[in-house]
């Protein structure tokens, strides 16, 4: 395994299990609109590195939650180019708010290659299995 970036608010890494990125968001609140556009951009700046046809695991388990219509926005903004980046995506969540949230936002984004789950074994699994 190989870590691409660890901050306050990201941990990505590669390779644990092979073939599959983890996207790990911290607990940390966002203290701005402006921290998560800049931490997005380190996240987007890693993934040059990282194989095609690797899968994406989002581990938001421990994300604050919040939905203002300014984080909302932007938000949106950031997540879309990191998510454009692979054609398999797997987020993991803690609960079935969560579920549903993400769920929506993968609608909006027209993200048809993207799954949620509470289960890690069974994100990795969408995530490994032969294409």
């Amino acid at each position: 395994m190989s870590v691409l970036l660890d901050n306050a608010y990201f941990r990505v890494t590669d390779g644990d299990p092979p073939g599959v990125v983890r996207l790990v968001r911290t607990a940390a609140p966002f203290t701005s609109n402006e921290a998560l556009r800049l931490a997005a951009l380190e996240v987007e700046q890693v993934l040059p590195s990282v194989a095609k046809d690797s899968g994406l695991l989002v581990d938001a388990r421990d994300a604050p939650a919040r939905n203002d219509a300014a984080f909302e926005e932007q938000f949106a903004r950031s997540r879309r180019p990191i998510l454009a980046h692979f054609a398999r995506v797997a987020v993991l969540v803690r609960s079935s708010v969560g579920k549903l949230q993400v769920t929506r936002y993968g609608r909006e984004d027209g993200a048809t290659s993207q799954l949620v789950f509470d289960d890690e074994a069974s994100a990795i699994a969408h995530l490994t299995r032969r294409r």
